[in-house]
């Protein structure tokens, strides 16, 4: 992908419910962003997740002594 193409924007309109709205708000708040980059994060992290699960793996929530929290599932 060239310089150029990756920085080109294509403008999507969305229709959400006012609680998942205010998600998305809180969320980004949260990372000091905005709106789209809370969304470009989440693709990201769901991309990363459906390769993990295309090849078998599993993904987990780890406490600090790496003891499985929750595995996260349905993806």
């Amino acid at each position: 992908m060239t310089a150029q193409r990756k920085n080109q924007r294509i403008k999507i309109n969305l229709d959400l419910s006012p609680e998942l709205y205010e998600t998305l708000n809180n969320l980004a708040q949260q990372i000091n962003g905005d709106n789209a980059e809370v969304l470009i994060k989440a693709i990201a992290l769901l991309e990363v997740a459906v390769e993990a699960k295309q090849k078998g793996k599993h993904i987990w929530i780890l406490d600090e002594n790496q003891n499985i929290e929750t595995e996260i599932i349905g993806i």
